[in-house]
């Protein structure tokens, strides 16, 4: 058996095992997101769902899938509804035959990883939704918050997902902005509790003394967005943040920071730019973050 298929040898080991045998495309394919999930399946009656022919060119394509965004959301962008989406007792169906389709038809067998929008309760059919995170900051009670995330969490597990996307990074800095509801206000202190609540939640973390403590993992959190998204100009989304240093360490930078000393694993980048340089891939805003920030 090839190392990085025996589950007895230390993780680190079958990593770099696996790295060595990858191919460039192959890396390329567990990194890009290019399919969008509610495009992966057709429905085709109840309870009946078929792959996609451009899901089965994406995995054929790139030798495999990393990551697949969206498969269970539903809202007016995906256009999905209850006559077309997953119903709630068919997902892990759904997922599983999903996953079964990529291990078979890659090379080295490489799981896909489900990826899913949760700004405030997992966002597909039959979900439990609670308040924005503007209006959940407004109880000032970050250990419901982490309840909160904890129910999301295992509602995303039980139809076969693996990251949760949440919005816990931004700070609300223009009314104007048409994103408003999903941060947890304009204080970064309290932002910076209630997104390490959301990783503990997610992540099923015990905090002890401030600390995250050991915990079986049930979902990666996805914090975004870093960084200073919600400083956008004028208001507008992916607008240019004209700030400088100071006020990126003392305003944005807090809840990311709180973030990593939490236990986060994953971090979803900005749209907006700073000194002209996208968030996507700023080595420039390096200069910027303390060392003990960064992941």
């Amino acid at each position: 058996m090839e190392k990085y298929l025996n589950a007895s040898v230390p993780i680190h080991e079958r990593v770099e095992d696996l790295l060595e045998r990858m191919t460039l495309r192959e890396k390329v394919g567990q990194l890009n997101q290019r399919l969008l999930g509610w495009r992966a399946y057709v429905k085709r009656g109840d309870h009946r769902y078929e792959l996609t022919d451009e899901f089965k060119r994406e995995v054929e394509r790139w030798g495999g899938l990393g990551v697949l965004y969206g498969v269970f959301r539903a809202d007016p962008w995906s256009g999905v509804t209850w006559q077309s989406g997953i119903a709630p007792e068919d997902s892990r169906q759904v997922t599983e035959h999903m996953q079964s389709y990529v291990t078979r038809h890659s090379r080295l067998h490489i799981p896909v990883l489900f990826s899913e929008e949760c700004p405030h309760g997992h966002q597909a059919l039959g979900s439990t939704i609670f308040p924005s995170n503007l209006g959940m900051a407004s109880s000032w009670n970050p250990a419901l918050y982490q309840a909160v995330f904890h129910e999301v969490a295992q509602e995303l597990r039980a139809r076969g997902g693996h990251l949760g996307l949440v919005s816990t990074l931004d700070l609300l800095r223009d009314p104007r902005w048409g994103r408003c509801e999903e941060t947890t206000g304009e204080d970064p202190y309290l932002a910076a509790r209630y997104t390490e609540a959301a990783v503990w939640g997610f992540e099923d973390l015990k905090p002890a003394e401030g600390s995250a403590g050991p915990g079986a993992s049930r979902v990666t959190a996805v914090l975004k967005h870093f960084c200073a998204q919600g400083e956008a100009s004028g208001g507008l989304n992916m607008g240019a943040a004209s700030i400088g240093p100071r006020e990126l360490r003392e305003i944005h930078l807090p809840p990311m920071h709180a973030g990593v000393k939490a236990g986060a694993r994953a971090v979803m980048a900005a749209y907006n730019e700073i000194d002209g340089i996208p968030c996507v891939a700023n080595a420039h805003l390096l200069t910027y973050i303390p060392r003990s920030v960064r992941l």
